[in-house]
């Protein structure tokens, strides 16, 4: 048997491949030696597949679109079963409920309301019916901010 038949035939453009990648892997542990402690690895193409997958599913238009195609399929779906006008009407309420449970406020983070505040704290600069009385009563210059 001749050296030849033992090695496999590689096609010219995936042995410059590993040739590239063989010069990289190099220049990293030449640079990796001058700059300290070892850097992780680039991904494969396999973590590069991972990758793209969830960064579309963690990016944050994937879920309003992911609710919006499923609502004009049910809508297609109960107008072709002429229950459209009802689907709609109902997915109003839905679509409010859906929006206001969205977003939840910081640890510190005041509501607007104070009814929704602990300790009903109010926000700076809110106009209260004490703060009006008082101005009724001794005029604008006495009101000052109460703790």
């Amino acid at each position: 048997m001749s050296d030849s038949s033992d090695q496999e035939e590689v096609p010219p453009h995936l042995a410059r491949y590993r040739e590239y990648k063989r010069k990289q892997e190099l220049r990293k542990k030449k640079k990796s030696a001058l700059s300290g402690p070892p850097q992780e690895p680039p991904p494969t193409s396999s973590d590069n597949t991972s990758s793209t997958l969830d960064n579309f599913i963690n990016h944050p238009l994937t879920t309003p679109l992911l609710k919006l195609a499923l609502w004009v399929f049910l809508l297609l779906f109960f107008a072709h079963h002429e229950f459209g006008s009802v689907f709609f009407l109902v997915s109003i309420p839905v679509f409010v409920w859906q929006s206001m449970e969205e977003y939840k406020r910081g640890p510190r983070e005041l509501s607007a309301y104070s009814v929704f505040n602990k300790n009903l704290e109010k926000l700076d600069g809110t106009f209260t019916s004490e703060q009006w009385e008082r101005e009724l009563k001794y005029g604008a210059a006495a009101v000052r901010k109460q703790d």
